[in-house]
Order: C-alpha cells, then sequence, then structure tokens
C-alpha cells in the first residue's frame, strides 16, 4: 500500500480509534508494522518519503508518528523538529541509528521515545501503548512556563532564571511527570513507567539516581523534590 491508502471523499474517521502514521522507507518494515498496529484496533496511514511525511501528517491529523530517520529525501529528524514547532502529536523514533548519540539526538530533536532497529514487536506495541496513554492525559499545562521553569519542549529543556537546567533526556521525563501532577505524589514505579516507557519489573535504582540528580540541579533554585515511605515522589516550590 505505498504511501498508505488516505481516505475516500466523504469518509469519516473513526474518532474513537487512535490514529497512527509510520514515516518508514522500507516496504517490508512498513507493510508489517502497519499489519501489526491494525491488528491491535489501530488506523493507520503510511508514507515512505519526507515529503510524503509532511502531506500525511496534515491530512491525517495522527495522534502518533513512527518516524524513521533514514529517509530517501532527508532526515527524520528535520520533520520531528517541524512538527515540534506547530503541534504536541506523539513521536517515536524507529531507526536503525541506534548508538546512545543518536538516541539523544532524537529526544533532543523533539521525539518522545526512540526505538532502534533491529527491535520486538511486542516492545513496539507496549511503546506505542505508553505514548498513546501519554498522549491522551499529558498532565502538565502546555504552557511554556510551570511555576519557576520555563519549558522548551522542542528541544527538551528546562530554563529557571534564565538557566539550563542541562537535563539529561530521562531527568527531563522525570521532572515533566513530576511537575505535571504538582502537589500529588507519583510512586518510583510510575515515573519508571513514564520515563522510560517499560516495566521496571523491580528495579528502580534509574528512578532514584534521577532524583538524585534532579535535587542538585533544582535546589538552587528553590524547587525541590520531597520523598515519603510508601507514596513516592512530588515536586514543590
Amino acid at each position: 500500500m505505498g504511501q498508505g491508502a488516505p481516505r475516500a471523499a466523504g469518509q469519516h474517521r473513526d474518532e474513537t480509534l487512535a490514529r497512527i502514521l509510520i514515516v518508514e522507507d522500507d516496504g517490508d518494515i512498513m507493510a508489517a508494522n502497519r499489519d501489526l498496529l491494525e491488528l491491535a484496533g489501530y488506523e493507520v496511514a503510511c508514507a515512505r518519503t519526507l515529503a510524503a511525511g509532511r502531506e500525511a501528517v496534515a491530512r491525517e491529523q495522527p495522534d502518533l508518528v513512527i518516524l524513521d530517520i533514514l529517509l530517501p529525501d532527508g532526515s527524520g529528524l528535520d520533520l520531528c523538529r517541524e512538527l515540534r514547532e506547530e503541534s504536541d502529536v506523539r513521536i517515536l523514533f524507529l531507526s536503525a541509528l541506534n548508538t546512545p548519540t543518536d538516541v539523544v539526538e532524537g529526544l533532543r530533536r523533539g521525539g518522545d521515545d526512540y526505538l532502534g532497529k533491529p527491535y520486538l514487536t511486542d516492545e513496539l506495541l507496549l511503546r506505542v501503548e505508553a505514548l498513546l496513554r501519554r498522549g491522551a492525559r499529558l498532565a502538565r499545562p502546555r504552557e511554556a512556563r510551570t511555576g519557576p521553569l520555563e519549558w522548551h519542549d522542542s528541544a527538551h529543556q528546562v530554563f529557571v532564571g534564565g538557566h539550563d537546567l542541562l537535563l539529561s533526556p530521562h531527568e527531563y521525563a522525570v521532572l515533566e511527570l513530576l511537575c505535571g501532577v504538582r502537589g500529588s505524589w507519583l510512586t518510583a514505579e510510575e515515573l519508571f513507567r513514564g520515563a522510560w516507557n517499560a516495566d521496571p519489573n523491580g528495579d528502580v535504582h534509574a528512578v532514584h539516581n534521577h532524583i538524585s540528580s534532579l535535587r542538585r540541579k533544582l535546589a538552587p533554585y528553590g524547587v525541590a523534590i520531597e520523598s515519603r515511605r510508601g507514596q513516592g515522589y512530588r515536586v514543590t516550590w
């Protein structure tokens, strides 16, 4: 199905189904992922080039874009940057470029998650589900400022008083989750699932380490992350 089948004139989108756009130049991968996602109950559109992806975003208004980076007519990173300037659509990079540097660059450009090729189809589905849940309930208000924190979503940066906190992608995600429910508690398990888009399987040391780092970076600006046994963490200022 080449570029994916656009809806015929007069055909309306089923608003009860999440719609996913796959931008992928490998026909076999595109077809396999389209079938996988349709079987899981999603509406799916496809594009095989950067130009077709731009057109499909405007036409389909997807809830989630699964985006390759190495496309015949350019880089998926550029499309991600363009989308972040005008949209809060969820973006999952799916790329053969899978070094830590590649992952960080994708997240810095505005991607919500990054999955390297080759990958497990079950993991792809889980990440899609997690991103759609996050998009549906995105708790942090979408204005650029939350209390003293100034959010630059397109670059995944947070500033306080003009100073860049220099957050890692996971520090950014953890802080975003905490600020989204300011005044309420989030457990380490909830933070892990939200920031890493995976099940912690009982190991939440990464959360504790990132909280410690965030506390050091936020303390000079009067922003604190409190902890309480049995309840988890919350942010205050």
